[in-house]
């Protein structure tokens, strides 16, 4: 098997406690490396040059995809292996990597993001980092640039496809300084944009999503909520004036879809969500995020007063939610449209079963579906919700006060648990407790709609 020869690009500015890491990971994988300095003042560079690296000045104009455009300008190799330099890729054997370079139908491959700071709640779980030299496949917008749009354009003419792999890039990104410095760049980038392409859907998609704190899929109500939701919205109205065939083709949407539809439940939105959620049916029918989503609004309508009534009406609700999880559950992997992220095909199904059995009384079953998501992960906060709830339900206030405790103890993101506990300690009268959880309510998610309306019960 002839060897087929690949370019490591990546672009950097002051980055000389992570670059080393990122160029040694693919040493063994690449022909050159090419490295975008957009105007570092530390030994970046030189750390670069000690691996072999090619360095070439570029000047940064907030625009993220200049940078790496020029990156690939100067690529000599085949193929194409994108990493940013605080990431690096975990251990591949490099006949395995030639093996996924020779695969003729392959126009490039999604490689998975994972670990050292990754959101698990990442909808990107997935992103195109390795693909073919090709002149007409460069990157899009200046900031959350994207390849996908234009080497789909070219692997459609071409009869190729783009594949998933099981290769993993890692972030290191364990510095909240930098986190926050970062931030605050993408945000004034986003702006720009935000102004220069009025008619640009993607922009409010992106600075909505910069504003959003999630967990496991879920947005939190913390503050600055309303405003991405804002951004959201009109996104999603942008989005709306397209032909559908348009919007099929908008990879970014069913996240667009998620991040909307989840932040309308925080805010106790229920019938918008339900209404987004539909409209993403029509549009991306078996889509995983899609089908989360969906079922994430059929359990809050159950869990709220005055939600759908009768036991047959219910029945069916859970039935159809029971059925898409299961579907999801069942689908390979590789499926379109389907992530990488085992997360998303098995555990978040997990969590939704056990809750759609709670909600039908079966304790038993709803039981033995988070004690399973918890053997895939035992730091899953919201399988010890799910526990909670049961031993709650069964009668058992001491345990289920316990496990509300592990709850946030394992993620204190888990704005559920910390009002049904805050709920439990008042019926147990146990006050001081009580008022303790609520302020910590009230501190860390105050656009939660309890907070907003001054009563500290769950909605």
């Amino acid at each position: 098997m002839k060897r087929n020869t690949v370019s490591l690009c990546l672009i950097a500015r002051d980055e000389e406690a992570t670059i080393g890491m990122a160029i040694k990971s693919v040493l063994a994988l690449v022909d050159e490396v090419i490295v975008v300095d957009t105007g570092s003042l530390d030994n970046t560079r030189i750390i670069a040059e000690g691996y072999g690296a090619k360095v070439f000045d570029v000047p940064w104009e907030d625009d993220f995809s200049a940078a790496r455009n020029a990156a690939l300008d100067q690529v000599t190799s085949q193929w194409v292996l994108v990493l940013d330099a605080d990431e690096f890729l975990e251990p591949v054997r490099p006949v395995e990597f030639q093996r996924l370079l020779h695969d003729p139908a392959a126009a490039g491959y999604r490689l998975r993001m994972a670990g050292g700071g990754v959101a698990r709640d990442s909808s990107l779980t997935s992103r195109v980092r390795l693909f073919r030299n090709v002149r007409e496949v460069r990157y899009r917008y200046p900031i959350h640039e994207r390849l996908a749009p234009s080497l789909n354009e070219w692997a459609s003419r071409e009869n190729l496809l783009i594949l998933d792999s099981d290769m993993a890039v890692v972030h290191d990104r364990n510095d909240s300084a930098r986190r926050t410095t970062r931030r605050e760049r993408n945000q004034r980038i986003l702006r720009k944009a935000l102004e220069l392409y009025p008619g640009e859907s993607y922009f409010p998609y992106r600075m909505g999503c910069e504003g959003l704190s999630l967990l496991d899929g879920e947005v939190l109500p913390v503050a600055g909520l309303g405003a991405a939701l804002v951004h959201l919205r009109a996104a999603w109205e942008k989005v709306g004036h397209l032909d559908p065939a348009e919007q099929k083709t908008l990879t970014w949407l069913p996240d667009l879809g998620a991040k909307i539809t989840s932040s309308l439940l925080a805010v106790g939105e229920i019938g918008e969500a339900a209404l987004k959620v539909e409209k993403m049916r029509e549009i991306f029918p078996g889509h995983p995020l899609v089908l989360l989503q969906a079922v994430a609004v059929e359990c809050a309508r159950l869990r709220t007063p005055g939600g759908p009534r009768g036991k047959t009406v219910r029945g069916k609700i859970v039935a159809r939610a029971r059925r898409e999880l299961k579907y999801l559950m069942r689908a390979p992997a590789g499926t379109p449209g389907t992530p990488v992220d085992s997360r998303v095909r098995k555990l978040y199904p997990l969590r939704y079963l056990g809750e759609l059995a709670l909600l039908e009384g079966k304790v038993t079953d709803a039981v033995g579906l988070f004690e399973k998501a918890l053997s895939l992960d035992p730091n899953y906060s919201c399988g010890w919700l799910g526990l909670a709830e049961c031993s709650r339900f069964a009668g058992d206030s001491k345990r289920a006060l316990k496990l509300y405790l592990r709850t946030v103890t394992e993620n204190d993101g888990n704005h559920r648990a910390w009002i049904r506990g805050c709920d439990l300690m008042n019926q147990m009268e146990f006050q001081d407790n009580a008022s303790s959880w609520w302020c910590k309510v009230v501190e860390k998610f105050p656009e939660h709609p309890a907070v907003l309306a001054g009563v500290p019960v769950p909605l």
